[in-house]
């Protein structure tokens, strides 16, 4: 009989420590973190998530609220309300932004320079033939192409030190801006002027319709590219 209630007495104090880390870690919550947690609940339960989906949640939750209270962070600090807390979970993870790479920004300028070039020539066969028959060179497609890929190439330098989009990247000095400004206007011009004297062989004039359709179609080719790749900014945003 004794051994029994030395065998009963041991069992029992085995088994204490299993429910009080439980009592403590409900403890360990502030009032506020508490009451975010209980209508972060309230809110879940509403929500069409599956259970396993809540039940994650709930214990991510509560791993960084109480993570948070060491570095003496709040609830509303690190999620806001638990509405938003919600909208976060049904949402998912945010999706790391994608880089914008050179190549990227050239294409897209270039495309934006080809485009005006096009309805611009378009428009000016229609209302004047006579100046684009007298002077073609500029209007010649080898030229427009050439052109719009050198300003293409040329203009993502002066718009990232103008418009810097990394937070460790400073804006240049106003002289360096300028300096570098005017450099890329001259180098465009010097092509500008060098391709516009290629021959007709090699530098054609297209019918204005050809032109026009070009505007068109690099307008919704542009737009496609934008979003396939989330571009942001450029000329013509």
């Amino acid at each position: 009989m004794s051994e029994d209630k030395t065998t009963e007495r041991n069992a029992g104090k085995q088994q204490e420590p299993t429910k009080k880390p439980a009592g403590k870690s409900k403890q360990t919550f502030t009032k506020r973190n508490e009451d975010f947690m209980f209508r972060l609940k309230r809110e879940l339960k509403t929500s069409k998530l599956s259970d396993e989906k809540k039940n994650e949640a709930l214990l991510e939750t509560e791993s960084r609220l109480l993570e948070g209270q060491l570095k003496g962070e709040t609830a509303k600090q690190i999620y806001g309300t638990p509405t938003d807390r919600v909208k976060g979970i049904i949402a998912g993870p945010k999706k790391a932004p994608v880089e914008t790479k050179y190549w990227m920004k050239v294409l897209d300028n270039s495309m934006v320079f080809l485009m005006i070039f096009s309805l611009m020539f378009g428009i000016m066969m229609i209302a004047q033939p006579k100046s684009i028959a007298e002077q073609p060179g500029p209007a010649g497609i080898t030229a427009m192409v050439a052109i719009s890929l050198i300003g293409g190439a040329c203009a993502p330098f002066l718009t990232d030190r103008l418009q810097p989009t990394s937070k460790t990247k400073e804006r240049s000095s106003i002289w360096k801006t300028i300096a570098m400004a005017t450099g890329m206007i001259l180098v465009w011009m010097v092509a500008y002027m060098a391709f516009s004297s290629l021959p007709a062989a090699v530098n054609p004039v297209l019918p204005y319709e050809v032109y026009l359709a070009m505007a068109v179609a690099l307008f919704f080719v542009r737009m496609w590219f934008k979003r396939r790749y989330h571009l942001t900014g450029g000329f013509l945003g």
